[in-house]
């Protein structure tokens, strides 16, 4: 059967209260026209135990609608998960499966469903170690998430089994499905929540001694900023879901006999050089342990307050929000910029520091980058179009398009930056786009390109990708960035800040490419930060006159002339 049958089979089953076995007419049709299914309810009819007939049935549908052989019975801290759905780039996601149907007697059947709140133990067994769960009775699927469960008890989504699967089958994954569900849930406190978690975690940190004494504050932001970009980069699956965690726990129990003295730098130091050496940001060149003091009761103190700012001890009975509980994937520039400037004006008590809501911002940094960059990238698309392949003039377009400088001289946390810089990955997806067309004629059958027996505008599109960084994402993004924004943020913190925001606004432009078993090369995951602070006013200024004498000369009329 076509997938879209079995759903819709599956979906009249899912429906039915009651099912009576009649004695069976000489022309009378088949339980179910989905064969697994007729097996399901003749198995339950001949006294099969519910719930291994569930499982055969649910066996079946992984395999015939999303193309995959689930493992059963897989042993989970005491117990056995029923099902571990198995995903390429990720951990296994745990789903507990409860019967659909149970005998009625000896000739019917009737509908069990299933209630989340008589399986709240079960679930919070499973999730210890595991970012998800998924809870089914075959009718209804609701999942559970590690960041909300041990707050609230219950489930970030519920929806129809059928609607489940068909999203796993249109994302090709269970665990993007479920994340996209996840980040669709309605958090209507997530950003005064968060704010309030900030100031937490700084104050505990603040307990700590740090050296020197009046980098404390600066320290303390650096290791916060730290701790969420590793976060980030595992809620986006680049990263093993709890690397942080675990390591951590790991040098715990290596360490634990020799004491904080130990354990706090051999962590440091493999996390930092972890992400350091695959994410080189700004963000990792300053190292936390140079800037402790040393004192064993202090690097105690150290400890107990790292694991209460990561909350990675807090499964059982919780009181605060630790950085591992949040999904980075929902914070954006806007929340992530509002709660610093907030937090980071209160500490100050500097009333010159005023967020930007993103209702201004957004359409200011569309409006500009399509003044400045719309009519270039129009001119772009149509010369490198299949049609008319003029690539000389594409080129001269290019370079005076890379000339285009947005500086914000009053960079705060970085918000308006970030959506300047979206608005300029927008208009070179255009160019993308447009010049795509070659791939698409571009089917060898052993994968080698002969460039030599291509036709003269097959080769010269290549090499416009090629020389304009078109091939790849990631590498796409980080001209984008050197390219065209620049900030004037002298004060550290706000940089470490704005660094964060940044290097969180690039992730999921191309986090395909950001995997770290992809990051072979000696190619950047980031930009060179360096070069995008404190020189945006003289950048704009070199090429503002060149820019307006090359668009003048470029972009004119025909039959049009200086004067």
């Amino acid at each position: 059967m076509k997938s879209d049958d079995i759903l819709i089979t599956l979906q009249e089953l899912t429906q039915r209260e009651r099912i009576a076995f009649l004695p069976p007419a000489p022309d009378a049709r088949k339980p179910s026209p989905y064969a697994p299914i007729e097996k399901y309810l003749l198995d339950l009819k001949n006294n099969a135990k519910p719930e291994s007939a569930a499982e055969d049935l649910f066996t079946a549908l992984c395999k015939d609608l999303l193309g995959f052989q689930p493992t059963r019975q897989v042993g989970v801290m005491e117990g056995f998960v029923d099902f571990m759905l198995p995903e390429p780039m990720g951990m296994p996601l745990p789903l507990e499966l409860k019967p659909l149907f149970q005998r009625d007697g000896p000739d019917a059947l009737w509908r069990s469903d299933a209630n989340p709140k008589n399986h709240v133990a079960q679930v919070k067994k499973y999730l210890r170690d595991h970012e998800y769960l998924v809870l089914t009775d075959l009718r209804t699927a609701w999942c559970f998430s590690t960041r909300d469960f041990f707050f609230e008890s219950k489930h970030f989504a519920e929806l129809p089994i059928v609607d489940f699967l068909n999203r796993c089958r249109e994302t090709g994954s269970v665990l993007d499905a479920v994340r996209r569900l996840e980040d669709t849930a309605d958090k209507p406190e997530l950003e005064r929540q968060f704010f309030e978690d900030l100031k937490i975690w700084f104050n505990e940190f603040d307990k700590v001694k740090w050296t020197p004494p009046d980098l404390a504050a600066e320290s303390i932001i650096l290791l916060i900023n730290k701790l969420i970009f590793a976060r980030t980069i595992e809620d986006f699956g680049l990263v093993p879901y709890r690397y942080t965690q675990d390591a951590y726990a790991q040098h715990t129990r290596d360490w634990q006999a020799k004491g904080p003295h130990r354990i706090v730098p051999k962590f440091l130091d493999q996390f930092e050089e972890f992400f350091d050496e695959y994410y080189d940001t700004e963000i990792f060149s300053a190292r936390v342990w140079e800037r402790l003091d040393k004192d064993p009761a202090n690097l105690q103190r150290f400890c107990d307050k790292l694991n209460f700012v990561l909350g990675i001890n807090s499964w059982d009975q919780t009181f605060s929000r630790g950085i591992v509980h949040y999904n980075y994937r929902r914070i954006d520039e806007d929340i992530f910029g509002k709660s610093y400037e907030m937090f980071l004006a209160a500490n100050r008590k500097d009333e010159g520091i005023y967020y930007t809501p993103a209702g201004i911002t957004a359409p200011m940094a569309d409006s500009l980058v399509d003044s400045l960059a719309g009519k270039i990238v129009d001119e772009i698309c149509a010369a490198v179009a299949s049609q008319k392949c003029d690539f000389a003039r594409a080129d001269q377009l290019m370079a005076l398009l890379a000339e285009l400088r947005v500086a914000d001289t009053a960079g705060g946390s970085g918000g308006f930056l970030i959506k300047v810089l979206r608005a300029f990955w927008r208009q070179y997806q255009r160019i993308d786009s447009a010049s795509a067309w070659v791939g698409k004629i571009l089917k060898p059958d052993n994968g080698e390109l002969y460039l030599a027996e291509l036709p003269p505008n097959v080769e010269n599109a290549l090499a416009f990708r090629r020389r304009w960084n078109l091939q790849t994402k990631r590498e796409l993004m980080l001209v984008v960035a050197r390219r065209h924004i620049r900030a004037e943020i002298a004060d550290p913190i706000s940089r470490s800040v704005t660094t964060l925001m940044i290097c969180r606004a690039i992730i999921p432009l191309c986090s395909e490419e950001l995997h770290f078993r992809k990051l072979t090369g000696t190619i950047s995951a980031f930009p060179e930060f360096s070069r995008l602070y404190g020189d945006g006013i003289a950048a704009v200024a070199r090429c503002k006159a060149r820019h307006f004498q090359s668009a003048r000369r470029l972009l004119k009329p025909e039959g049009v002339h200086n004067h």
